[in-house]
């Protein structure tokens, strides 16, 4: 099928997670960002001309529906910024994105599965004080430590003009669709502000309610709150604060 043309390739999809479509998810990987980004564009948290920094960004799943866009004319003239720890993705990427709109890193943070030669200090984003709009990610906040967590916690908060907000989805243990059942591993009890793990099995773990939204003041966010899905949908829950 033409739709399916230039996608990214299966081996690269499955990466960022298609449930049990392992050979057959082209359509998932087209349709997955859709309610999300009329979320954003409808609550007004970014417009067609924002600055956009996506940590976690994979092979685009997300990103191709602000480089595709284009009604009558009208396309998204802002800025995205994509960053991952996959070099292999981020190199798919910039092969794939016009310059003028899109920009990717490569995270040297480390990690079991896709950088074991990164590093574990603290990563700095490579983008200046106070330039975006909005900063996102999906289900990154499941598969760090507790370092990373707060590390780009704070660099969301850093990167974000005034008034800028973040959007970040994650495994929630207080609202838990049916499907979880007892995969998550971290107890809702635990007091520290912590992720997950990213190993080699791809361990997730979950925040709770208390535990994310709390983490966030202490960076300087505002009016922190869950966007859930009621009904025990499958969509993580979006942790959504404003600077």
């Amino acid at each position: 099928m033409p739709e399916f043309r230039d996608l990214p390739p299966n081996h690269l999809r499955i990466r960022i997670g298609v449930g049990n479509r392992i050979a057959n998810n082209q359509t998932h990987f087209l349709v997955h960002a859709r309610d999300f980004w009329m979320f954003v564009f409808t609550e007004g948290l970014a417009g067609s001309k924002s600055n956009i920094l996506d940590i976690g960004s994979g092979c685009g799943r997300w990103a191709h529906w602000l480089r595709d866009y284009n009604f009558r004319g009208r396309t998204f003239t802002g800025t995205y910024v994509g960053i991952d720890i996959d070099a292999e993705a981020i190199a798919w990427c910039e092969q794939h994105y016009d310059k003028e709109r899109f920009r990717f890193h490569h995270s040297t943070h480390s990690s079991v599965s896709y950088n074991q030669k990164g590093e574990a200090s603290q990563y700095r984003v490579p983008e200046p004080d106070g330039t975006m709009d909005l900063v996102v990610s999906n289900s990154l906040l499941t598969h760090v430590l507790e370092a990373e967590l707060e590390n780009y916690l704070a660099e969301s908060y850093r990167v974000l003009r005034s008034g800028g907000a973040i959007m970040h989805s994650h495994f929630n243990l207080d609202y838990p669709p049916a499907s979880y059942g007892t995969r998550h591993n971290l107890p809702a009890h635990h007091r520290q502000c912590a992720g997950g793990v990213d190993g080699a099995a791809g361990s997730r773990r979950g925040l709770s309610h208390r535990l994310s939204v709390q983490c966030l003041p202490q960076v300087g966010f505002k009016d922190p709150e869950i966007v859930h899905m009621p009904g025990g949908a499958q969509h993580q829950p979006i942790l959504l604060a404003k600077k």
